[in-house]
């Protein structure tokens, strides 16, 4: 008892009445957090180092390291938690897939283009309620009614040209952006009036990249590597439209017997950037600051307009993770298949890409789930 403390001193039956009903409160606390993955309060069970090592053993047991490859980012709290690949970008040239491996993003390209939108509406070039028939008259009077929001989340009723070519290596081959919409112009129909349903259109976003060509009389891809790219550093970073050679690190697809599929796909706007596990955390950063455009107008992005399973933003699907918002995203081409998971109020975000039908052809029910499944157990 400190010597100026002149309260009597606690009755030894009343200290261990006391201490016993603490140990019965306490003790059942400690039982739950226990069970909860990622929360306590000591923290995980597990360091984040034995964590990874338990999931880097996990992919290993599953992958063919000769094969085709698989590379997976964790972004917490503002820093890359982990970064790595397994597996060959290229079997044929020996080169392993890793965290600098340019790979087709695919249908995460259309978070870009969608950003792309965002900044024209910042320099007053178009607004999202303008129609796209004044930006691109030469369109059919029947898509008069379609505007730029329509077509950012999916409700302009356009047809998906993928409807009409199919998805394959052989489909896709040749493709540019005026090929994709020739297609979908020979029946200009539309599937719905204009803002009246939902469905999935590809060929939404390749206008939207010829609205951007428009406006600012830069091709796609030079303005997305002048308003993008360059200012966040995303230096391995690019848009294969067809006009430049690809680099030689550069992913190719292999279906599920590691063999190459040959084709060239070059529509951009809805697919067409080739991005970096790292390259990509850049991106991911950038979308909680107003380093491209301002918070308010990013935020549009960020929304859920249509409701349903895939409640679409722009360029995004928006939904729920236990208690927080969600935003993810899926993207696949013959040979690629990529998917992104963020959790903006947590800092959180889980991407991976891979090249090979391995994985694509399968598609998302595979050993993948499982372990995404895992990585959000520990961080959320």
């Amino acid at each position: 008892m400190h010597p100026c403390d002149n309260r009597p001193a606690a009755r030894p039956q009343l200290l261990s009445a006391l201490t016993g009903r603490l140990f019965r409160i306490v003790l059942p606390l400690l039982a739950v957090t226990a069970l909860l993955p990622g929360c306590g309060l000591f923290g995980p069970s597990e360091s984040e180092a034995e964590f990874w090592a338990r999931m880097d053993a996990y992919v290993t047991k599953h992958m063919d390291p000769a094969g085709s490859g698989f590379g997976v980012v964790a972004i917490h709290e503002g820093r890359i938690a982990f970064a790595q690949g397994w597996g060959m970008a290229n079997i044929e040239s020996g080169i392993g897939f890793s965290p600098d491996t340019p790979c087709a993003a695919a249908s995460l390209t259309k978070q870009f283009t969608a950003v792309a939108i965002l900044m024209l509406s910042e320099r007053e070039l178009l607004t999202l309620e303008t129609p796209l028939c004044s930006i691109l008259p030469e369109l059919p009077p029947a898509w008069s009614a379609v505007t730029v929001h329509h077509l950012l989340i999916h409700k302009s009723g356009i047809p998906n040209y993928l409807a009409i070519t199919g998805d394959g290596p052989e489909d896709l081959d040749g493709l540019t952006n005026q090929a994709a919409l020739d297609l979908v112009l020979a029946d200009p129909t539309l599937d719905f009036d204009a803002g009246k349903g939902t469905s999935y259109s590809n060929t939404g976003y390749i206008l939207l990249a010829m609205i951007i060509e428009r406006l600012t009389e830069m091709s796609y891809a030079e303005f997305i590597q002048e308003n993008i790219f360059e200012p966040l550093g995303m230096t391995s970073t690019f848009v294969d439209d067809g006009s430049a050679l690809t680099p030689e690190s550069t992913a190719l697809p292999y279906d599920e017997n590691n063999q190459r599929y040959e084709y060239a796909y070059h529509t951009c706007g809805d697919a067409g950037i080739y991005t970096t596990l790292n390259d990509y955390a850049k991106w991911d950063q950038a979308l909680y600051t107003d380093e491209l455009v301002a918070k308010s107008t990013l935020s549009l992005a960020f929304r859920g307009y249509t409701g349903g399973d895939s409640n679409f933003g722009y360029g995004w699907m928006v939904g729920k993770h236990r208690r927080w918002k969600s935003l993810r995203h899926g993207g696949f081409m013959p040979g690629y298949l990529n998917y992104v998971f963020r959790v903006p109020e947590k800092h959180f975000t889980y991407l991976f890409l891979s090249n090979g039908g391995v994985f694509a052809n399968n598609g998302f029910g595979t050993w993948t789930d499982t372990f995404k499944e895992e990585i959000l157990d520990y961080y959320l």
